[in-house]
C-alpha cells in the first residue's frame, strides 16, 4: 500500500494501493512516515474523552428511554403503574420539569407581572 499522498507541508496524509493522480509517491513499507500515518488510525481514544461521548450519547438515549415509555404507555402495552416505583417517580420528576421549561411565563421580560 505505500503509494502515499502528502499535505502542503510533506506530511503524508493517504495511503493507496495503488498511484493515483494525488498519490503517485512510493515510499517503503516500513518507512517511518508511514507508521506514522497508521498508528494515528490505530490510536485509542483518552478515556476522558470516552467518558465524555458516553456522557453525551447517555442524555440523548435517555429520552429516547422517556419517548419509548410513553409510546409503550400510549399504546396501552404497558401500564404506568407496571414499572417500580422508582422509575414511575422519576419519570414523573422528569415531566414536571420539561413541562415547567415550556411552561409560558407570566412575567415580562423587566421582571414585573403581564
Amino acid at each position: 500500500m505505500p503509494f502515499v499522498e502528502r499535505d502542503s507541508s510533506g506530511k503524508i496524509i493517504a495511503a493507496r494501493l495503488a498511484a493515483s493522480a494525488t498519490a503517485g509517491e512510493w515510499v517503503e513499507p516500513g518507512s517511518p512516515e508511514l507508521g506514522a500515518l497508521t498508528a494515528s488510525i490505530t490510536d485509542k481514544p483518552a478515556p476522558e474523552q470516552v467518558r465524555v461521548s458516553l456522557e453525551h450519547s447517555d442524555q440523548g438515549l435517555i429520552r429516547v428511554l422517556e419517548d419509548l415509555i410513553d409510546t409503550l404507555l400510549a399504546k396501552d402495552v404497558i401500564r404506568f403503574t407496571d414499572l417500580p416505583l422508582p422509575a414511575q417517580n422519576r419519570l414523573l420528576q422528569r415531566r414536571n420539569l420539561r413541562a415547567s421549561l415550556s411552561a409560558p411565563s407570566l412575567l415580562d421580560d423587566d421582571g414585573g407581572l403581564l
